[in-house]
């Protein structure tokens, strides 16, 4: 019987195709002074052994910033993934894709370092990061 119930509950979560493995680069889509970002961890992750993990929109990640201010070079820093290339495909049924893959830098506790964002914003990350998506310009 619990078997029937998970396998119904199942197909009303949505599964996001996670389309950014480790060591992307990414678009730093804020004003707050980086330009490029690399993707170091993925918090949350749970794959197989060996696997590379993988980011996709609204994911919380480790990235450092390999071109932008001498400030924030070489660190360790958190962001949220706003943007991704790869198609996902929303509950709805529709399908989206982005030109670029594109993150916007957080702080530990989950506000944005910078004051305003470049670029539309994903609708999944305006409901799991609001104060995120306060800072959007346009959200998709």
């Amino acid at each position: 019987m619990s078997r029937k119930i998970s396998r119904g509950i199942r197909k009303f979560i949505p599964r996001m195709s996670r389309g950014l493995p480790i060591g992307a680069t990414l678009v730093c889509a804020d004003n707050s002074g980086a330009k490029e970002l690399k993707l170091i961890t993925v918090f949350g992750y749970k794959g197989r052994l060996r696997k590379l993990g993988k980011a996709g929109i609204g994911d919380r990640v480790n990235v450092t910033v390999t071109k932008g201010k001498q400030e924030l070079r070489k660190q360790v820093l958190q962001a949220v993934i706003v943007r991704q290339k790869k198609p996902y495909r929303r509950p709805d049924g529709t399908w989206m894709q982005f030109e670029d893959n594109a993150a916007v830098l957080i702080k530990p506790g989950g506000e944005p370092q910078g004051s305003e964002m470049r670029g539309p914003m994903a609708r999944e990350v305006t409901l799991r990061w609001p104060r995120v998506a306060a800072i959007a310009s346009k959200i998709v």
